[in-house]
């Protein structure tokens, strides 16, 4: 069955009680967050010259992930929810293959490395554009985030095993994402209690996963003069 782009995401969202276009202040406004952040980061890294093609490109894509956010929680409509969902896949993919050759190049290959960042962008899109009573709506539908969590994971099994130093900046990021993702998962539970649900902290939370997240890669790529470890983004 086709999807109807123009239908309207309803009931995924415990602020959004009404159709309005402001009926999720909060989850709309703290979306820009991740803008700001990127935007400050891309004038820092410029200044500093520290820019590489790969690091615009995930701050571009860290732009794209808060504007698709902020389309959804105004317009809440299918193809806002596809704006917001394809961003978000492909920063994980670009990022986690990025990682993993730069920091473990012997440990795995482009092509292997390719293959599975094909695999998680493929099924983390069809899971987030799927069908929400599939993916347990009694977690806010949160499962749906399964492959980036298999990302993650396997990302950190290279690190560790080549001991690399910016093993220690991206499993605190990996920590924040497990906390952003109980915010998610807790904004319809809690909805009778806290009216405006908890999914603007997954928003909040995750912006700075995305900070730690590039400030790793600044640090310890070896491509520009912040290969020793001597500077962030901070």
């Amino acid at each position: 069955m086709a999807i109807d782009f123009n239908a309207p995401v309803v009931g995924a969202y415990c602020e959004r009680a009404t159709s309005g276009f402001w009926a999720e202040p909060f989850n709309a406004g703290s979306s820009l967050l991740v803008i700001v952040l990127g935007l400050v980061a891309v004038g820092f890294l410029v200044r500093s010259r520290l820019v590489t093609p790969l690091i615009m490109a995930l701050m571009g894509l860290a732009v794209a992930i808060g504007t698709g956010s902020f389309l959804l929680h105004t317009f809440a409509t299918r193809w806002a929810e596809l704006a917001d969902v394809i961003p978000i896949w492909a920063f994980v993919v670009v990022y986690g293959v990025a990682v993993a050759r730069k920091f473990s190049p012997n440990s795995v290959s482009m092509t292997t490395a390719v293959l599975f960042g094909v695999i998680v962008f493929g099924a983390g899109t069809a899971l987030s554009m799927g069908d929400k009573l599939v993916l347990a709506d009694e977690i806010s539908g949160s499962s749906q985030y399964l492959p980036a969590g298999l990302m993650i994971v396997s990302v950190l099994r290279l690190l560790w095993k080549d001991r690399h130093p910016s093993l220690l900046l991206i499993s605190l990021a990996a920590l924040l994402f497990v906390a952003a993702l109980a915010f998610r998962s807790l904004d319809q539970p809690l909805c009778s209690l806290w009216p405006i649900g908890t999914h603007f902290l997954w928003h909040i939370t995750n912006s700075i996963v995305f900070w730690l997240l590039l400030s790793a890669l600044v640090v310890h790529d070896p491509a520009n003069s912040s290969g020793s470890g001597t500077k962030n983004i901070s």
